[in-house]
C-alpha cells in the first residue's frame, strides 16, 4: 500500500539498552517518510532527554492507519536497533 504520511518515533536507552522509553516529540507526523527523515537529526538534538542513547526511526503510515486507530509498538533488539510495528488498535465494545 501507498504511504500518505509518516512517524516519528524517538526512544531513550540506557547504555546497554536494556531500558529504553519513549521520547514524547512535538510533531510526530509528517506528509512523507522524506520530510520525517529530515527531521530526526534534529528532533534528536532538541530531544532534550539525559538517555545515554537516543534512537529514531521513521514509519510510513497508509491511509487506512491515517483514517483509523493504529496501535504503535516498539522494540530494541539484541543488536540495539530500534523497531516498529502499526497494528489496529483493539475495537471495545461495552455491552451488559
Amino acid at each position: 500500500m501507498e504511504h500518505v504520511a509518516a512517524l516519528l518515533l524517538l526512544v531513550g536507552c540506557s547504555p546497554d539498552a536494556s531500558v529504553c522509553s519513549e521520547i514524547p516529540v512535538p510533531q510526530p507526523i509528517y506528509r512523507s517518510l522524506e520530510e520525517c527523515e529530515a527531521a530526526k537529526p534534529l528532533e534528536m538534538r532538541l530531544s532534550g532527554t539525559y538517555d545515554r542513547r537516543v534512537m529514531a526511526t521513521c514509519s510510513g503510515l497508509t491511509q487506512a492507519e491515517v483514517d483509523g486507530s493504529a496501535s504503535v509498538e516498539w522494540a530494541v533488539n539484541r543488536s540495539g536497533q530500534l523497531t516498529v510495528e502499526l497494528t489496529d488498535a483493539p475495537q471495545l465494545v461495552a455491552a451488559r
